[in-house]
């Protein structure tokens, strides 16, 4: 079941605390660095939008890095947490490049099915227009959320491609969705959108907290790949054991 999914995720992170800490603790103060800077030189000028651009580009290849080595750590469930592991900096080697490209492609078909998913209501004009296009978007936002899951293949150190990642989900499709598909959206309505929503719906405590609520909406910012990423570990880990965890509801 999910939920038997988010637990094991949850008690892996914990077990593997500390070299989770040694190997993220850099890339996330980078992240937050980057992050920082991009707002302060955001402007309608050319070249701040060229600097922003710069600016988001660095902070995905910092953050497909966090999200390569939380599902290298929690891929290994004997790792004994104790050991003296190294501090990790900022590293690009051949797996890592290779995770970041499937990475960046991933999210191009994400933005491709946004866009889609936005023009159904922009320009539809028609019905069968509209659910052609809403059809065509919940399709495109399945095989996204089993394509995903080639990452934590890559991180687990095989010679993983988007057709494995089809064969790993083939028979678990919901349970795929669920995990890569509907999980991440949560996340992000509950943990960004919402909080959101509540400081421009009462300007006076959005003025109030305003230092405070950016330090925490830049850690959260940060923090929710890899959350996503923990729980996409441990779903893919379930997949290749044939765990009753992929059971949406409880086994007969």
């Amino acid at each position: 079941m999910i939920l038997e999914t988010l637990s094991q995720s949850l008690s892996t992170v914990l077990h593997n605390k500390k070299r989770l800490l040694k190997a993220l603790l850099i890339p996330f103060l980078v992240t937050y660095f980057l992050r920082s800077m991009k707002v302060s030189v955001a402007g309608n000028e050319l070249y701040n939008e060229i600097l922003v651009f710069i600016f988001n580009i660095a902070i995905f290849l910092i953050s497909s890095i966090i999200c390569l080595r939380t599902q290298q750590i929690l891929d290994k469930h004997d790792t004994d947490d104790t050991a003296d592991a190294p501090w990790q900096g900022i590293k690009f080697d051949a797996q890592q490049r290779r995770y970041s490209g499937y990475l960046l492609v991933l999210f191009v078909l994400l933005q491709a099915i946004w866009l889609l998913i936005e023009a159904d209501y922009q320009i539809a004009s028609n019905g069968f227009v509209y659910s052609v296009m809403l059809v065509l978007g919940i399709v495109g936002w399945i095989v996204f959320s089993r394509l995903s899951f080639v990452l934590p293949a890559i991180a687990a150190g095989k010679e993983a491609s988007f057709k494995d990642a089809l064969a790993i989900t083939k028979d678990k499709k919901l349970y795929a969705f669920v995990i890569a598909g509907l999980l991440p959206v949560a996340f992000y309505i509950l943990f960004i959108g919402l909080p959101i929503f509540l400081l421009f719906a009462n300007p006076n405590l959005a003025m109030g907290l305003k230092f405070i609520y950016i330090f925490i909406w830049g850690v959260i910012v940060i923090a929710i790949p890899f959350v996503i990423a923990a729980i996409e570990a441990t779903a893919y880990r379930a997949l290749i054991d044939k765990s009753n965890a992929t059971e949406i509801s409880n086994p007969v």
